[in-house]
Protein backbone atom coordinates (compact mmCIF):
# COMPACT_ATOMS: atom_id res chain seq x y z
CA UNK A 1 0.00 0.00 0.00
CA UNK A 2 1.21 3.52 -0.73
CA UNK A 3 2.58 5.36 2.26
CA UNK A 4 0.39 8.45 1.90
CA UNK A 5 1.20 9.81 5.36
CA UNK A 6 4.86 10.18 4.42
CA UNK A 7 4.06 11.91 1.12
CA UNK A 8 4.98 15.48 1.96
CA UNK A 9 3.26 18.23 -0.01
CA UNK A 10 -0.27 16.84 -0.01
CA UNK A 11 -2.87 18.44 2.19
CA UNK A 12 -5.37 16.43 4.19
CA UNK A 13 -8.11 16.85 1.62
CA UNK A 14 -5.88 15.53 -1.17
CA UNK A 15 -4.78 12.60 0.97
CA UNK A 16 -8.39 11.68 1.77
CA UNK A 17 -9.28 11.76 -1.92
CA UNK A 18 -6.53 9.26 -2.68
CA UNK A 19 -7.45 7.04 0.26
CA UNK A 20 -11.10 7.05 -0.83
CA UNK A 21 -10.15 5.66 -4.24
CA UNK A 22 -7.31 3.33 -3.27
CA UNK A 23 -9.38 0.19 -3.78
CA UNK A 24 -10.73 1.40 -7.14
CA UNK A 25 -7.41 2.22 -8.80
CA UNK A 26 -4.19 0.32 -9.39
CA UNK A 27 -0.92 1.12 -7.64
CA UNK A 28 0.50 2.29 -10.98
CA UNK A 29 -2.37 4.75 -11.46
CA UNK A 30 -1.99 6.10 -7.93
CA UNK A 31 1.74 6.57 -8.40
CA UNK A 32 1.07 8.25 -11.75
CA UNK A 33 -1.32 10.72 -10.10
CA UNK A 34 1.17 11.49 -7.33
CA UNK A 35 4.14 12.09 -9.63
CA UNK A 36 2.06 14.23 -11.99
CA UNK A 37 0.81 16.30 -9.07
CA UNK A 38 4.38 16.74 -7.84
CA UNK A 39 5.33 18.08 -11.27
CA UNK A 40 2.35 20.41 -11.45
CA UNK A 41 2.96 21.69 -7.91
CA UNK A 42 6.66 22.10 -8.75
CA UNK A 43 7.82 19.76 -6.03
CA UNK A 44 9.76 18.45 -8.99
CA UNK A 45 11.09 21.51 -10.77
CA UNK A 46 11.62 21.75 -14.52
CA UNK A 47 14.60 19.65 -15.55
CA UNK A 48 14.82 17.83 -12.20
CA UNK A 49 15.85 14.18 -12.13
CA UNK A 50 13.25 11.86 -10.59
CA UNK A 51 15.06 9.48 -8.27
CA UNK A 52 13.15 6.20 -8.61
CA UNK A 53 14.81 4.59 -5.57
CA UNK A 54 14.00 7.56 -3.33
CA UNK A 55 10.44 7.73 -4.61
CA UNK A 56 10.00 4.01 -4.04
CA UNK A 57 11.07 4.45 -0.43
CA UNK A 58 8.85 7.52 0.03
CA UNK A 59 5.71 5.85 -1.30
CA UNK A 60 6.41 2.37 0.04
CA UNK A 61 6.07 0.64 -3.34
CA UNK A 62 8.41 -1.29 -5.63
CA UNK A 63 10.18 0.28 -8.59
CA UNK A 64 7.88 -1.45 -11.08
CA UNK A 65 4.71 0.70 -10.68
CA UNK A 66 6.92 3.81 -10.55
CA UNK A 67 8.56 2.92 -13.87
CA UNK A 68 5.16 2.13 -15.37
CA UNK A 69 3.81 5.49 -14.20
CA UNK A 70 6.85 7.30 -15.57
CA UNK A 71 6.38 5.61 -18.94
CA UNK A 72 2.84 6.98 -19.06
CA UNK A 73 4.07 10.45 -18.09
CA UNK A 74 6.73 10.26 -20.81
CA UNK A 75 4.03 9.46 -23.37
CA UNK A 76 2.23 12.61 -22.22
CA UNK A 77 5.40 14.66 -22.66
CA UNK A 78 5.86 15.56 -18.98
CA UNK A 79 9.11 13.62 -18.47
CA UNK A 80 11.97 12.39 -20.63
CA UNK A 81 14.26 9.40 -20.25
CA UNK A 82 17.86 8.96 -21.39
CA UNK A 83 20.08 6.04 -22.37
CA UNK A 84 21.45 6.10 -18.84
CA UNK A 85 17.91 5.34 -17.55
CA UNK A 86 17.67 8.74 -15.87
CA UNK A 87 14.20 10.25 -15.93
CA UNK A 88 13.84 14.02 -15.83
CA UNK A 89 10.97 16.46 -15.78
CA UNK A 90 10.85 18.27 -19.11
CA UNK A 91 12.77 21.51 -19.36
CA UNK A 92 10.73 24.22 -21.05
CA UNK A 93 12.15 25.85 -24.14
CA UNK A 94 10.92 27.98 -27.02
CA UNK A 95 10.68 25.03 -29.43
CA UNK A 96 8.50 23.05 -27.04
CA UNK A 97 6.21 26.02 -26.46
CA UNK A 98 5.93 26.67 -30.18
CA UNK A 99 5.23 23.09 -31.26
CA UNK A 100 2.71 22.45 -28.48
CA UNK A 101 0.89 25.70 -29.24
CA UNK A 102 0.60 24.83 -32.93
CA UNK A 103 -0.77 21.38 -32.10
CA UNK A 104 -3.58 22.88 -30.06
CA UNK A 105 -4.31 25.54 -32.66
CA UNK A 106 -4.75 22.86 -35.32
CA UNK A 107 -6.95 20.76 -33.04
CA UNK A 108 -9.21 23.60 -31.91
CA UNK A 109 -9.64 25.30 -35.28
CA UNK A 110 -10.13 21.94 -36.97
CA UNK A 111 -12.80 21.10 -34.39
CA UNK A 112 -14.44 24.50 -34.93
CA UNK A 113 -14.57 23.86 -38.70
CA UNK A 114 -16.10 20.43 -38.09
CA UNK A 115 -18.75 21.93 -35.80
CA UNK A 116 -19.60 24.46 -38.51
CA UNK A 117 -20.16 21.89 -41.25
CA UNK A 118 -22.02 19.51 -38.93
CA UNK A 119 -24.32 22.22 -37.57
CA UNK A 120 -22.97 21.93 -34.03
CA UNK A 121 -22.13 25.62 -33.56
CA UNK A 122 -25.01 26.28 -31.18
CA UNK A 123 -23.87 23.39 -28.99
CA UNK A 124 -20.32 24.77 -29.05
CA UNK A 125 -21.58 28.21 -27.98
CA UNK A 126 -23.46 26.68 -25.06
CA UNK A 127 -20.35 24.82 -23.87
CA UNK A 128 -18.20 27.94 -24.24
CA UNK A 129 -20.60 30.04 -22.16
CA UNK A 130 -20.52 27.50 -19.34
CA UNK A 131 -16.70 27.31 -19.51
CA UNK A 132 -16.36 31.12 -19.47
CA UNK A 133 -18.53 31.35 -16.35
CA UNK A 134 -16.35 28.77 -14.60
CA UNK A 135 -13.15 30.53 -15.70
CA UNK A 136 -14.44 33.85 -14.38
CA UNK A 137 -15.14 32.27 -10.99
CA UNK A 138 -11.65 30.76 -10.93
CA UNK A 139 -10.09 34.16 -11.68
CA UNK A 140 -11.95 35.77 -8.80
CA UNK A 141 -10.86 33.01 -6.42
CA UNK A 142 -7.16 33.76 -7.14
CA UNK A 143 -6.43 30.03 -7.35
CA UNK A 144 -4.19 29.92 -10.40
CA UNK A 145 -4.10 26.12 -10.53
CA UNK A 146 -7.87 26.03 -10.80
CA UNK A 147 -7.78 28.90 -13.28
CA UNK A 148 -5.43 27.01 -15.59
CA UNK A 149 -7.72 23.96 -15.47
CA UNK A 150 -10.73 26.11 -16.32
CA UNK A 151 -8.83 27.90 -19.10
CA UNK A 152 -7.96 24.58 -20.73
CA UNK A 153 -11.56 23.44 -20.22
CA UNK A 154 -12.66 26.37 -22.39
CA UNK A 155 -10.25 25.40 -25.17
CA UNK A 156 -11.47 21.81 -24.90
CA UNK A 157 -15.07 22.86 -25.67
CA UNK A 158 -14.15 23.00 -29.36
CA UNK A 159 -13.30 19.30 -29.55
CA UNK A 160 -15.97 18.32 -27.01
CA UNK A 161 -18.65 19.94 -29.18
CA UNK A 162 -17.72 17.72 -32.15
CA UNK A 163 -18.60 14.56 -30.26
CA UNK A 164 -15.65 12.95 -32.06
CA UNK A 165 -14.15 10.52 -29.55
CA UNK A 166 -10.87 10.13 -31.44
CA UNK A 167 -10.31 13.88 -31.54
CA UNK A 168 -11.22 14.23 -27.88
CA UNK A 169 -8.81 11.42 -26.98
CA UNK A 170 -5.95 13.10 -28.86
CA UNK A 171 -6.69 16.42 -27.18
CA UNK A 172 -6.83 14.88 -23.72
CA UNK A 173 -3.56 13.00 -24.24
CA UNK A 174 -1.81 16.33 -24.89
CA UNK A 175 -3.61 18.28 -22.18
CA UNK A 176 -1.17 17.51 -19.31
CA UNK A 177 1.63 19.15 -21.28
CA UNK A 178 -0.59 22.12 -22.12
CA UNK A 179 -1.50 22.39 -18.44
CA UNK A 180 2.15 22.57 -17.44
CA UNK A 181 3.01 25.17 -20.08
CA UNK A 182 -0.08 27.26 -19.35
CA UNK A 183 0.45 27.07 -15.61
CA UNK A 184 4.04 28.23 -16.06
CA UNK A 185 2.85 31.26 -18.04
CA UNK A 186 -0.07 32.18 -15.81
CA UNK A 187 1.78 32.00 -12.51
CA UNK A 188 4.24 34.64 -13.69
CA UNK A 189 1.71 37.49 -13.62
CA UNK A 190 -1.95 37.86 -12.70
CA UNK A 191 -2.36 39.95 -15.85
CA UNK A 192 -1.68 36.86 -17.94
CA UNK A 193 -4.81 35.24 -16.50
CA UNK A 194 -6.94 38.29 -17.19
CA UNK A 195 -5.62 38.46 -20.76
CA UNK A 196 -6.39 34.77 -21.25
CA UNK A 197 -9.98 35.24 -20.12
CA UNK A 198 -10.45 38.27 -22.37
CA UNK A 199 -9.09 36.32 -25.34
CA UNK A 200 -11.60 33.57 -24.63
CA UNK A 201 -14.43 36.11 -24.57
CA UNK A 202 -13.33 37.46 -27.95
CA UNK A 203 -13.14 33.95 -29.39
CA UNK A 204 -16.60 33.10 -28.09
CA UNK A 205 -18.03 36.27 -29.62
CA UNK A 206 -16.43 35.52 -33.00
CA UNK A 207 -17.94 32.02 -32.91
CA UNK A 208 -21.35 33.50 -32.06
CA UNK A 209 -20.97 35.94 -34.99
CA UNK A 210 -20.10 33.09 -37.34
CA UNK A 211 -16.90 34.88 -38.37
CA UNK A 212 -14.63 31.93 -39.20
CA UNK A 213 -11.75 34.12 -40.41
CA UNK A 214 -11.73 36.01 -37.12
CA UNK A 215 -12.01 32.76 -35.13
CA UNK A 216 -8.97 31.42 -36.96
CA UNK A 217 -6.91 34.55 -36.30
CA UNK A 218 -7.94 34.76 -32.65
CA UNK A 219 -7.20 31.08 -31.99
CA UNK A 220 -3.79 31.33 -33.63
CA UNK A 221 -2.92 34.40 -31.58
CA UNK A 222 -4.29 32.76 -28.44
CA UNK A 223 -2.13 29.66 -28.83
CA UNK A 224 0.95 31.47 -30.13
CA UNK A 225 2.72 31.13 -26.78
CA UNK A 226 6.33 32.02 -26.10
CA UNK A 227 8.67 31.83 -23.13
Amino acid sequence: MLNFNSHIGYNKKRRKEYMATIIKTSTKDQVYDIIKEKIFLQEYDLGDTINITALSSELGVSNTPIREALSKLEAEGLVTSSMSSKVRVIDLNEKLFNETSHCFFVLTFGAYSLCAVQDRSSHLQKLMKQALDEQQKALQSADYSDFVSKAIAFDRTFVAATGNEKMISIYDSLSPLLYLLTRYNHQQEVNNREINLEQHREIAQAVADGDSVKVQKLLYFHFDKHL
